[in-house]
């Protein structure tokens, strides 16, 4: 009997390349997947990956009751880098391996065009140019200012390196930072206070967790350089959207470029829509082609190493 490979996730069919499917066929494995373009209700997961051997997953959850009775599960491999849908104590207690992607590249260029995006104020200006309006805005430059990465991990430090050239004074903040790697990329290790006080540019890279939930509040916005920025492509449930809405409004801050909202897909009365001070994008930065297509050989290849008593590429533990 064939070791199954299941894929629930609804974008599956459009994110994981033919090459990494025959990967996996060419080791053996039958495919197992959800083809409806939507997500499954939990019952219909739970019916997919009882029997699997391996899962690439998206951003349904994987708690305890799902995964109980998948008792030939060894590995589940996330098509992204957030795991806040994993129940990752439950995994480790199973012996079930856990591996993610690798997208850095992808949403550090993203975070870069939403940072000169809401700096330059280009959606306003194209706006206008399509509908044949003359109106300029004031812009800023980046050049010379100081910018403050939060979360200082592949994306952050990818942020970074993409910086050095904009000449400008690089602060970060990690509870985990190793000062060395910091030094290395010309970033300065501060307190998120000093931080928050110094920064032309704040940028998020962190997870959504217990005590990152809402960390930008309104005491956060207050804290932050007056006309400063924030940009946010890591979790939408960081960020108090109404404070972050009251901040832009009242030019506490100048612009914000976000990717993540604290409600997805976002509905027609978010806050946010009622300022023009911001770059929007629908969750997206991950989304480049070569994330995708390297992303899915990363699945596919975390599969075949476990199978063979291997570490998946990228392993959580």
């Amino acid at each position: 009997m064939k070791k199954i490979v299941a894929f629930p996730f609804r974008s599956q069919k459009a994110l994981m390349h033919p090459e990494s499917r025959q990967m996996l066929l060419d080791a053996g494995f039958e495919i197992v997947a959800n083809e409806t373009g939507a997500a499954l209700p939990a019952d219909q997961q739970k019916e997919m990956i009882k029997d699997a051997y391996a899962i690439v997953a998206g951003t349904e959850k994987y708690d305890a009751a799902m995964l109980e009775g998948c008792d030939n599960l060894k590995a589940v491999i996330r098509f992204g880098v957030g795991t806040d849908n994993f129940d990752l104590k439950t995994m480790k207690e199973k012996g079930i391996e856990v591996g993610v992607i690798a997208n850095h590249d992808s949403v550090a260029e993203f975070a870069m065009m939403l940072l000169l995006s809401a700096m330059k104020n280009a959606p306003r200006l194209d706006r206008d140019v399509r509908q044949g309006k003359w109106a300029r805005y004031p812009q800023k430059e980046l050049t010379g200012k100081t910018v403050g990465i939060i979360g200082f991990g592949r994306i952050g430090r990818r942020l970074a390196e993409m910086l050095q050239g904009f000449k400008v004074n690089l602060l970060a903040y990690d509870p985990y930072l190793n000062e060395e790697k910091a030094a290395e990329l010309h970033a300065k290790a501060v307190t998120l206070d000093e931080l928050l006080e110094q920064s032309d540019v704040v940028s998020l890279h962190l997870p959504h967790t217990p005590e990152t939930d809402h960390m930008c509040n309104a005491d956060f916005f207050a804290k932050m350089k007056d006309g400063a920025y924030l940009v946010n492509t890591s979790r939408g449930k960081l960020v108090d959207e109404k404070a972050l809405v009251a901040a832009l409004e009242s030019g506490k801050l100048s612009g914000a470029g976000i990717d993540v909202y604290e409600v997805e897909p976002v509905t027609p009365d978010n806050p946010l829509f009622k300022v023009e001070n911001t770059a929007l994008a629908p969750h997206c930065a991950a989304l480049s082609y070569e994330t995708n297509y390297n992303g899915a050989i990363v699945c596919a290849q975390s599969i075949i190493n476990v199978l063979n008593g291997e570490k998946p590429v990228n392993p959580l533990f």
